[in-house]
């Protein structure tokens, strides 16, 4: 006997930021004609969402090129406009910052590798600066002097991951969208072409469509159709002293290189709006096991105050570690899976969840409400040349 029976027009399974994106977007453009209904395992923003460092690396993690780059532009020009719209309709300020972000080279290495990004990014007109040893050091005067230079982009910037999400989903709910928390189920069942209901430990959901946004378990709940699976990030908090923020006025996330050791952990420092420092972050694939890994906090503590030697006098809050959707490929997976009539999979954002939210909702609701197309580089269908069922 289920505790209730609900039907919607949408059912999205997961309360993360992407679903509470796209939960946000359908309410918001269909003006509340589409009833949308969130379920999750746990509650909202229970996972990744709540503990990402909530840059908006669109530039300055780019390597080349392409369609995920233009994707992560089209992304990052939304928070300008959607902090506000969302700050009005749910209360909750995101802590948008267009800080900029800067890439330092600790290596020579390292330098060519940031000049050649920034060139290339130059070529198709986007905006960036090479900083001279003696102007990052004026800049981040805290940070070791054994420096090359760094990579800056303006344009990119950060928010807070957990009212992000929490913005999300309190407008959708002011939209008339139902939420859900503590809904289980294992699987999605995947016999045949069209998905009437979910039942779960406590209720059935019946829907016309559903996405499937539920992270670094999407793989786990296709049983492995749709290829996204866990992959560990591990950040380290620390505690900065009224004293040295007032000092040293700084909000604006850096990049400091990767620490050389089995893991190859990329480093990196944000400084959030709390007085929290968030540094990061190592990226292994330890199934879904969050637990400490303490070598990792021994490698990122012994790097970070080697290249941001005050960090040595900050309180130590503790770790966080999170798991990430990765496709085989590194980049989101969006849009109808192939063989289903209904089953939509939104996941496999990794390292750029927050960063790609808005544009994801924005997707969907063209995909809902004016049968566009779904963006052909992030289809479902480059995994499904043989799997699809006839």
């Amino acid at each position: 006997m289920y505790s209730y029976e609900k039907h919607f027009d949408v059912v999205i399974v997961g309360s993360g930021v992407i679903g509470c994106s796209i939960a946000y977007y359908l309410a918001k453009e269909s003006k509340g004609k589409l009833k949308v209904g969130v379920i999750d395992r746990t509650t909202i923003g229970e996972e990744a969402s709540s503990g990402a460092a909530g840059m908006l690396a669109a530039q300055i993690e780019a390597e080349s090129q392409g369609s995920f780059l233009e994707l992560a532009i089209a992304s990052r020009n939304c928070f300008p406009l959607l902090s506000q719209e969302l700050k009005e309709l749910s209360g909750v300020d995101i802590e948008y910052m267009k800080s900029g972000i800067c890439s330092v080279a600790f290596n020579a290495r390292q330098e060519t590798e940031l000049k050649n990004r920034m060139q290339e990014q130059k070529k198709i007109g986007l905006e960036s600066v090479w900083l001279s040893k003696e102007e990052v050091l004026k800049k981040f005067p805290f940070l070791s002097p054994d420096l090359y230079g760094g990579f800056f982009v303006p344009e990119d910037g950060q928010v807070s991951s957990s009212r992000l999400t929490l913005a999300f989903s309190e407008a959708a709910k002011k939209l008339g969208v139902e939420f859900f928390e503590e809904e289980n189920f294992e699987q999605i069942p995947l016999k045949e072409p069209r998905l009437n209901f979910i039942e779960t430990n406590l209720s059935k959901f019946s829907a016309e469509k559903f996405v499937i946004a539920a992270g670094a378990w999407t793989g786990h709940l296709f049983n492995g159709l749709v290829p996204v699976n866990p992959i560990k990030g591990q950040i380290l908090i620390f505690q900065m002293s009224p004293g040295w923020i007032q000092k040293n006025q700084w909000n604006t996330p850096i990049y400091l290189g990767e620490i050389e050791n089995p893991q190859q952990i990329g480093c990196y420092a944000v400084p959030k709006k709390d007085g929290h420092l968030i540094v990061g972050a190592t990226a292994v694939d330890r199934g879904f096991d969050k637990s400490e890994d303490k070598e990792a906090t021994e490698f990122m503590s012994e790097y970070i105050c080697k290249v941001f030697p005050e960090i040595s006098h900050f309180p130590f809050k503790g770790f966080w570690a999170g798991l990430r959707p990765k496709s085989p490929d590194g980049k989101p997976v969006m849009g109808l899976v192939p063989g289903y009539k209904n089953i939509y999979a939104a996941s496999g954002h990794f390292r750029n969840g927050i960063l790609l939210s808005p544009i994801t909702g924005k997707i969907f609701a063209d995909i809902f409400l004016k049968n566009s197309k779904e963006p052909e580089a992030f289809s479902p269908q480059r995994f499904f040349q043989s799997k699809a069922i006839a």
